[in-house]
């Protein structure tokens, strides 16, 4: 009976820890969706890798080199700007070349549409729209995330061509 009680208790606190280090993730995408100053973007930088999945966190790296790059958004200095820029660019691209995932590549298709042309960071646009095109509906992220990463993208889009590509990206697997 101890024995029981035991295994029972262990498996409790085991499915209690991994449901919390399902929801890191998620935390970091609604804190990313939710920033508006500077103070929104440093509480997604110091986010701490304890008991975080090897898969969660390569992605929750990838929203924070979105957020360093979001940071020159906040700097007065054009050298500190650009600084924040290419470090979130360079850590960005790194997490990418390692392991290109729907996620770390809609956040470099946001940022390539939210920076101005001078940063000359605008080469993957089309590959970048081509790749959530293709692997967008099987991907496993929620639905309702999948939607709101469309519709973030289309919001701060500009031609009317790359509106409507983004607009036939499947989100949902067809049966």
């Amino acid at each position: 009976m101890k024995k029981q009680i035991i295994i029972v208790v262990l498996l409790l606190v085991t499915l209690m820890g991994k449901a919390q280090e399902n929801t890191f993730l998620e935390t970091i995408r609604l804190d990313f969706q939710e920033i508006k100053n500077e103070d929104d973007i440093e509480k997604i930088l110091a986010f701490e890798y304890d008991n975080v999945l090897e898969t969660e966190l390569e992605m929750i790296k990838a929203y924070q080199a979105a957020g360093t790059c979001m940071m020159a958004n906040y700097v007065f200095s054009p050298i500190s700007k650009l600084k924040y820029f290419n470090e979130g660019k360079k850590h960005l691209e790194k997490l990418i070349s390692k392991s290109k995932e729907v996620e770390n590549v809609y956040l470099r298709l946001l940022i390539q549409l939210n920076v101005p042309r001078s940063l000359n960071y605008h080469k993957n646009i089309k590959e970048d729209v081509a790749f959530l095109e293709a692997h967008m509906a099987k991907s496993p992220i929620e639905l309702s995330y999948k939607n709101t990463m469309i519709k973030n993208l289309v919001s701060i889009t500009k031609k009317k061509d790359l509106k409507d590509a983004l607009l036939q990206i499947n989100v949902e697997e067809e049966c």
